[in-house]
């Protein structure tokens, strides 16, 4: 990702006449007879969607971490209706989709564990029409998602869980020319798949994959186009690492973009954060449990992350 440019297009959009021209050409682009119209009555709205998100991010990164979750999960959600609004020029539709979509279980109080911890999706609100509208995610494979399998689908956090547990949750893909990556063909075994079965399955996930290949302890994927989306809903990106990715675990095998990821994780820490203060607090000021050493890497992670995921998007969202 040039971070260069996705810096630019958020120091871009500040300005009034140049918004007004990147609206109007998303919504030429979306097939909307009346862009120039939507685009202006959305002008401010989308400046003031940015401009309030970037500084939930810069107060985040500055505050200390018992509030931290909060200010990073309403910053998000500033950056999301701002893209949102390049896409769905009359948004919000209806009042059903103001909620955040999302629901947290009850905490138990003795032994709780945030890696063990549940959110649930809702047929209605904010988290659906976002994966709908911007992914074209129409459903999930299931309506609950633990802790640990959301932080285990982030790459940058490979690290941790190698020490913690002793596996890698992630092959790495290697560009050989431009519409052609490769992966270890171990992955085959993370599966408990053959290389047949394993070929048939990517080929109906619609991921543009034309043909597969076993060569030299590897599997070769050839592209329709290049692999260059960053919000890509199976090959999640490694910032650190600047390579893609594809999940070692066979039930990440689901259109499920890094920034519904992202959502669904801040949406509980900041549950947690204003609603079980005493939990919380204790795991800041205890070193009794490894949950905070997740979130802490979470935490760093996703307040660099988000802005230039959804910064690409916008980008795309001008060049389509």
């Amino acid at each position: 990702m040039k971070i260069q440019n996705i810096q630019s297009i958020f120091l871009q959009l500040q300005s009034a006449p140049f918004a007004q021209t990147y609206l109007s050409q998303c919504y030429h682009n979306l097939g909307y007879s009346d862009s120039d119209r939507k685009s202006f009555e959305n002008t401010y709205r989308l400046i003031y969607y940015l401009e309030h998100g970037q500084t939930y991010y810069e107060q985040g990164k500055q505050s200390p971490l018992a509030i931290q979750p909060v200010l990073l999960f309403y910053g998000m959600g500033q950056l999301l209706k701002a893209l949102l609004i390049t896409r769905r020029p009359d948004y919000p539709e209806t009042t059903s989709i103001l909620a955040h979509g999302v629901t947290t279980r009850k905490r138990k109080k003795q032994q709780y564990s945030f890696l063990q911890d549940e959110v649930k999706i809702q047929h209605k609100g904010l988290f659906s029409y976002l994966a709908n509208h911007l992914f074209h995610v129409e459903q999930f494979t299931t309506e609950k998602y633990s802790m640990n399998d959301l932080l285990s689908r982030i790459p940058e956090l490979n690290s941790i869980y190698k020490l913690s547990f002793h596996k890698q949750n992630h092959a790495y893909l290697e560009q050989i020319d431009p519409h052609v990556w490769q992966l270890p063909d171990l992955i085959l075994d993370d599966y408990n798949w053959t290389f047949s079965y394993f070929s048939q399955s990517i080929k109906k996930l619609q991921l543009n994959v034309q043909n597969t290949v076993q060569k030299d302890n590897n599997i070769h994927l050839s592209l329709e186009k290049p692999l260059d989306n960053p919000n890509h809903p199976y090959f999640y990106y490694d910032s650190y690492e600047d390579r893609y990715t594809l999940s070692n675990h066979r039930k990440h095998l689901e259109p499920f973009p890094e920034i519904l990821t992202h959502y669904l994780l801040l949406y509980n820490l900041s549950m947690i954060c204003r609603y079980e203060t005493e939990w919380w607090g204790d795991q800041i000021h205890s070193f009794s449990s490894e949950d905070l050493v997740y979130i802490k890497a979470f935490l760093k992670l996703t307040q660099q992350k988000i802005p230039h995921l959804i910064g690409h998007a916008l980008l795309d969202q001008y060049k389509n």
